[in-house]
C-alpha cells in the first residue's frame, strides 16, 4: 500500500493506493454541525493549509444504531465524501455517485454494502459516496421556530452540496464533470426522484438510476411540520435539544417514529409507517411533487435506469430484526385483513380480495409481501416511468431476482442487487446475501457492465445479456436480471393493471 495524493484547489489531499486503485476515505464537502448549524443550510468547507489526510472514514450522521446497518460512529463532522479512482487514468473518465439508502433515518455512505473498489478498479469509472443529514435533521420543518434561522430538506441540501463539490473538485481525481451519473437506493433512489424534480440540481448530473426508489415518498409542509412538532413535544426546550447532545437528540426523534405520515398527495390518505421524516413538498429545492415535475417535461434530457427487486417487502415483513425491528409470525386472517386496510384506506379490502385471486397460492404473509412489494416500490417505479413517456431521453427499466442466501423466505427482497451492482459477492457482506460464487460474480460483472456502460454515455448493455429496449407506452420492456436475464414486456401487468385507479 502506497500514499495516493491529488491537489485540488481547496489543497492537497492523500489517500491510499492498492492494487490498482486509489482510494480517499472521510474529504468534508461542507463545514461540521456544529450548534445550530446541524439544521441551517451546509456551509462548503474551505480551503486547508498543509495535507489533508484521507484515509479514516468520517462519521456518519446522527441516527440510531441499527447492529446490521454497520455505520460506525456518528458525529457533527458528518458531511464528507469518498472516493473510488482507477490508479492510471489517461483521459477522464465517468463519474458515479451513490446516494446511500436507509430510510432518511440511518446508513452511511462507508457502509460495506458500498465498497466500489472492484466496480472503480474493474469497470474504469470513478465512483464518489458520501453521508448527508438524516431524520430530523435532515427532514425537519422548522418554520414555526424562525429564530433557528433553519432550512426545509436539508439532506437534500446536502445532496446538492456534494454534486457541486463533485463538479469543482472530481477532474483533480481524473474524473469527467460533464459525465457525472447519480445512483442509489431505496431512500437514495427516493432522493434522486428528488433531485430530477429539483431546479437546484439543474446541471448536477447528466444520467441517474434509481434502483428501489420511488417519486412518491414526499409530504407535504403540513405533514411535515406536524412530524416537527411531534419532536419538539418531546425535546422539550427545541434548542436546547437541537444543540445538544446527539444521543438525546435521537432519542427525541422517536417520538416522530411512533406515528404515521401521509405521503404523497393522494384522495385518499396513505400512512407511511417508520419512515416518518421524508423531503417536504413547496420550497425551493422541491417547488412540486416529482411525478408532477417529471411528467411536465423537467430533467427529460436526463436518460434514467429504474427498477426493483422481486420481493421487496419480505425483508422488512419476514425479518424485521434487520432493520431493528421485533419479528413477527405469519398473519391470521384478521391481522392480514387489518394490514392491508392500514396500508391502503378505504381500499384495502378490496385489494386484498384482489390480490388473493390473483395470487391463490400464496401464504398470508406472502400475499402481503406482494402487496406491499407493489403499494411502496413497484407501482411508484412504474409511474416514475410512465411519467416520462414520449420525453426526449429513454427510460429503462428492470427487475431483479436473486433468492437471499441468508433466509430463502426473502426471495430477492430489498437491497438484493447491491453487493452485484458494487461487486462484492465474494466479501463476507456480499456471501451474506448472494451466498458468493461463480454464478453470483458472473450476473455482478454483467450488471457492472452495463452500469458503467450507461454513465459512459452508453445504454445499457452486457456480453450474455439481450439488447435492452427503452420503457415505452407502446412496449414496457422490462429487463428481467437474474442467473438467466431475459428481457420481459410488461412482466407481472396483472399485478400493474390491479393498482389503475389506485393512489
Amino acid at each position: 500500500m502506497s500514499v495516493a495524493q491529488v491537489e485540488t484547489t481547496l489543497g492537497v489531499i492523500a489517500g491510499e493506493e492498492l492494487e490498482g486503485i486509489r482510494v480517499f476515505r472521510g474529504i468534508p464537502y461542507a463545514q461540521p454541525l456544529d450548534g445550530l448549524w446541524r439544521v441551517r443550510a451546509p456551509r462548503p468547507v474551505q480551503a486547508w493549509d498543509g495535507v489533508l489526510q484521507a484515509r479514516d472514514w468520517a462519521p456518519a450522521a446522527p441516527q440510531e444504531h441499527v447492529s446490521m446497518m454497520g455505520v460506525g460512529e456518528t458525529g457533527e463532522a458528518c458531511l464528507a465524501l469518498n472516493i473510488w479512482c482507477p490508479a492510471v487514468v489517461v483521459s477522464p473518465v465517468p463519474v458515479m455517485v451513490w446516494i446511500h439508502g436507509g430510510g432518511f433515518l440511518n446508513g452511511a455512505g462507508h457502509q460495506a454494502l458500498y465498497d466500489a473498489t472492484a466496480l472503480a478498479r474493474e469497470n474504469g469509472v470513478i465512483v464518489v459516496t458520501f453521508n448527508y443529514r438524516l431524520g430530523i435533521l435532515g427532514f425537519g420543518e422548522w418554520s414555526e421556530w424562525p429564530e433557528l434561522e433553519a432550512v426545509s430538506n436539508a439532506g437534500l441540501r446536502d445532496q446538492l452540496l456534494a454534486l457541486h463539490w463533485v463538479q469543482s473538485h472530481i477532474a483533480a481525481f481524473g474524473g469527467d464533470p460533464a459525465r457525472v451519473t447519480v445512483f442509489g437506493e431505496s431512500a437514495g433512489g427516493m432522493s434522486i426522484a428528488c433531485l430530477l424534480a429539483s431546479p437546484a440540481a439543474k446541471g448536477l448530473f447528466q444520467r441517474a438510476i434509481i434502483q428501489s426508489g420511488s417519486p412518491d415518498h414526499v409530504v407535504t409542509q403540513e405533514e411535515a411540520a406536524r412530524m416537527t412538532r411531534r419532536f419538539a413535544e418531546a425535546a422539550g426546550d427545541v434548542k436546547a435539544c437541537l444543540t445538544g447532545s446527539l444521543k438525546d437528540l435521537v432519542r427525541a426523534q422517536r417520538a416522530c417514529l411512533s406515528t404515521t405520515v401521509n405521503r404523497g398527495v393522494h384522495e385518499h390518505p396513505v400512512p407511511q409507517f417508520g419512515m416518518t421524516l421524508l423531503p417536504r413538498l413547496g420550497d425551493d429545492i422541491l417547488p412540486e411533487h416529482p411525478l408532477v415535475a417529471l411528467a411536465r417535461g423537467v430533467s427529460s434530457d436526463i436518460p434514467l435506469m429504474v427498477g426493483t427487486t422481486l420481493d421487496e417487502w419480505r425483508l422488512f415483513y419476514m425479518s424485521p430484526q434487520a432493520t431493528g425491528q421485533k419479528p413477527r409470525g405469519e398473519p391470521d386472517e384478521e391481522r392480514l385483513q387489518h394490514e392491508f386496510e392500514r396500508s391502503l384506506p378505504v381500499q384495502g379490502a378490496d385489494m386484498l380480495e384482489r390480490y388473493r385471486a390473483l395470487l391463490p397460492d400464496l401464504s398470508p404473509g406472502e400475499l402481503f409481501c406482494a402487496f406491499e412489494t407493489d403499494r411502496m416500490f413497484r407501482v411508484p417505479t412504474l409511474r416514475l416511468a410512465e411519467a416520462r413517456f414520449g420525453q426526449d431521453a429513454p427510460t429503462w427499466h428492470y427487475l431483479f431476482d436473486w433468492p437471499c442466501a441468508w433466509d430463502a423466505r426473502l426471495g430477492s427482497c430489498h437491497v438484493m442487487e447491491i453487493p452485484f451492482v458494487f461487486g462484492i459477492t465474494d466479501k463476507p457482506t456480499g456471501q451474506f446475501f448472494t451466498g458468493g460464487g461463480a454464478a453470483a460474480a458472473a450476473l455482478s460483472v454483467r450488471i457492472r457492465a452495463a452500469w458503467s456502460r450507461f454513465a459512459a454515455g452508453d445504454v445499457p448493455a452486457a456480453e450474455g445479456w439481450p439488447e435492452w429496449a427503452p420503457y415505452e407506452a407502446t412496449d414496457r420492456f422490462t429487463l428481467l436480471i437474474a442467473a438467466e436475464s431475459r428481457l420481459l414486456d410488461d412482466p407481472e401487468s396483472a399485478r400493474r393493471q390491479l393498482w389503475q385507479g389506485i393512489l
